[in-house]
């Protein structure tokens, strides 16, 4: 595992370096980066050294001769240290005991560095009473708040303090492997304390308790020598070293002439990765969109291309069929006419034995339709019109769904344009120069003395540094995503999280990866269809959350893109759901065998609900989706939306202005700054329409 922070054998070899280049030294500049890791970077003046870079976070400091953009606000704490240190002499560093703690001290002040968890700085006056805290934190054992007398964590053990009856009587107390005393008893870290076990040729997992007097001396030894080691950098892959390490001798590594350096080198590295993934990871967000629209694209153009096929064949066997449809229509007109009830027109077809009345399935007398059986397909009749006209309609159909084929063809090519484009996008990332862009300025000395703090009051407020990648990681930075947002999901109405895949290769990933235990799986019965997990945490699962995981699974299936008005749905536990299939068949990708019993949810309503939460705090409106009672909990306003003709992008505009219009005024101006893509990746196949429309009503 790659080092992520310094221990506390790092700062005792770092903390002389800082000793000796920092005291005297004075503070000349002072920035501090936002985000969770809470940056800071301090320029000191030396007289005859010239100035220096420390750089600090919550998990380590050092030297650094690279410096990121500047911040164009500086935080409230940032603008506290430099009305209190500006200008102010270093008379010391030290470390604190065997700890990770660093004291830089002034005549007038200590900055404390509490570098382990959860990290802290902390400025005291000389009598270590709290000026300001970056953080109030508060133990059992100690607080951290202003104007009160700053404790130190409980005193861990010092082993370069330890006589050898000490360290035996230690060892004695305890049962671990000696690695794990070595490096959490003394504090070693697990690096360094493989690494003295290594030296003193004692086997890592041999238990403290059954060490000899031999052991014991020369680990004795080996930890008062490492302590006085002979300072010689290293970087390895996975960590940075003061000295060679034993245990990495068969490796490459590259020396460095200070601790300072390597660390600076080492961190930097890892920074500029990070920097790197994020971006990697904007555009990777950005490609998988353009899939899944072309996705989109591609169940719409198959959609057409049945609907057109199917409206032909339609009228095509109205013609072949002309005279059982003619006589049909005019039986029901005439029995009609002739006063007969629906119930006496259904009772005579029933007894009677001619074909028109054999082909007639079903007659739907609230729609105006009979549903007749032409040549093996049930073919949907209007009572009201003749033979003609029903065939007419399935033409104007066909050509209908003909030429949105063809628009939709011509946009898929464009997409498919802009898919190679971004997949370039990402290729390009990986040649791009992300050092220079993380740091903008790399410290080459300087000769000149500065000026009096008077006279360089203004050069506090220095002209930022901005750069595309510090104008989008600084001033707004992102916030990681969690595992399930890259799938479809919502949270159900009693707080359960259920998702649902985007494709096959994701149903496979849920699935395979993110099903345990107590959930439940949920399927459409129908192939084409996205699985949806209800993930339980351990926890029994209500039936309210089943019902709404079953509605989730039915809008997330191909009878949303058929356009059906509702489809059964099944449930199952994950450990009947398999991968293998019965021998000598083959299952496709996304694809599983289901065994055992399943609880049915029949003629589940196909129905989505779009809506929008705000984010008072933050200032920001946010789309959510599922099913109707989740969505209605979980946001301010929704929108309930069913299968239709209407395109995403007219579909979205007007969810949008059905949400504006019952939006508070307040409101308003977030969900306005709502893109309306955020609104189209929602809908179900591309395709919908408005079924209603709720807004929240606030006393």
């Amino acid at each position: 595992m790659e080092k992520t922070e310094i221990t506390s054998l790092d700062l005792k070899f770092l903390v002389k370096e800082l000793r000796e280049n920092l005291t005297g030294g004075m503070f000349r500049k002072i920035y501090q980066y936002g985000g969770k890791t809470k940056q800071f970077l301090f320029e000191i003046f030396v007289p005859a050294k010239g100035a220096f870079w420390l750089y600090a976070d919550g998990k380590k400091i050092f030297l650094t001769k690279r410096k990121k953009a500047i911040p164009q606000e500086p935080p409230s704490f940032c603008m506290f240290l430099r009305k209190h240190l500006m200008g102010k002499k270093i008379l010391d560093v030290k470390q604190h005991d065997f700890d990770r703690i660093v004291e830089v001290s002034t005549a007038e002040s200590i900055l404390i560095f509490e570098l382990l968890s959860p990290g802290n700085v902390i400025l005291c006056d000389t009598s270590y009473e709290v000026i300001m805290p970056l953080q109030v934190q508060r133990w059992r054992d100690r607080e951290i708040r202003p104007k009160s007398p700053y404790k130190y964590p409980p005193k861990p053990s010092n082993p370069f303090e330890l006589d050898l009856d000490s360290l035996k009587r230690s060892l004695a107390r305890v049962e671990k492997k000696t690695i794990a005393y070595l490096a959490k008893n003394l504090g070693f870290g697990s690096v360094y304390a493989s690494e003295i076990c290594s030296r003193a040729r004692i086997d890592e997992g041999k238990l403290t308790n059954d060490l000899n007097f031999n052991d014991i001396l020369k680990l004795h030894e080996v930890i008062a020598g490492i302590g006085d080691e002979k300072p010689e950098s290293r970087i390895y892959d996975e960590t940075v070293s003061p000295f060679p390490l034993e245990i990495f001798k068969e490796r490459e590594s590259k020396p460095f002439g200070s601790f300072s350096e390597a660390l600076d080198e080492f961190f930097s590295g890892q920074e500029i990765e990070i920097a790197k993934e994020k971006v990697k990871e904007v555009v990777e967000e950005k490609k998988e969109k353009v899939e899944r629209i072309v996705e989109r694209q591609e169940e719409a153009l198959e959609k057409w291309e049945r609907i057109e096929k199917d409206s032909r064949d339609s009228a095509e066997r109205i013609y072949n069929n002309y005279s059982t449809v003619e006589g049909v229509l005019n039986g029901i007109r005439k029995a009609k006419d002739s006063g007969l009830s629906w119930d006496e027109i259904k009772q005579r077809i029933k007894s009677e034995g001619t074909p028109e009345a054999e082909a007639i399935k079903e007659i739907r007398e609230n729609d105006g339709v009979v549903i007749l059986d032409l040549g093996g397909k049930d073919v949907l009749i209007d009572i009201r019109k003749s033979p003609e006209e029903n065939a007419q309609k399935y033409y104007e159909d066909a050509k209908w769904a003909k030429k949105k084929f063809g628009g939709t063809e011509e946009a898929k090519e464009e997409h498919e344009g802009k898919l190679e484009r971004a997949e370039k996008e990402v290729i390009e990332q990986e040649q791009r120069d992300f050092r220079k862009e993380v740091f903008p300025v790399e410290k080459r000395g300087y000769e000149e003395e500065p000026k009096p703090i008077e006279e360089n009051e203004t050069e506090w407020k220095e002209t930022v540094l901005e750069t595309p990648l510090e104008t989008s990681l600084e001033a707004k930075p992102r916030p990681r995503r969690k595992w399930f947002e890259k799938f479809k999901w919502f949270c159900s109405s009693q707080g359960f999280l259920v998702v649902a895949g985007r494709n096959a290769s994701q149903n496979e990933t849920l699935l395979k990866k993110h099903t345990e235990g107590k959930d439940q799986v949920f399927h459409a019965d129908i192939p084409g269809a996205a699985f949806v997990i209800i993930k339980s945490e351990g926890h029994d699962i209500p039936e309210e959350t089943k019902k709404e995981a079953a509605e989730f699974a039915a809008a997330n299936s191909k009878a949303w893109a058929r356009g059906m008005g509702n489809v059964d749905i099944f449930s199952v536990n994950p450990d009947r759901v398999s991968k293998t299939p019965p021998s000598g068949q083959y299952l496709p990708k996304g694809s599983f065998m289901i065994h055992g019993e399943r609880e049915w949810y029949r003629n589940m309503e196909l129905k989505l609900s779009v809506g929008v939460k705000i984010d008072r705090e933050e200032r920001v409106a946010n789309v959510l989706s599922g099913p109707v009672m989740a969505i209605r909990k979980n946001s301010d306003y929704f929108v309930t939306i069913r299968p239709g003709f209407k395109k995403s992008m007219e579909l979205a505009k007007n969810i949008k202005s059905k949400i504006l219009i019952k939006a508070r005024p307040e409101d308003k101006s977030l969900i306005e700054q709502i893109p309306l893509d955020e609104f189209q990746v929602v809908i179900p196949s591309g395709m919908g329409d408005v079924v209603e429309y709720v807004g929240r009503d606030y006393i």
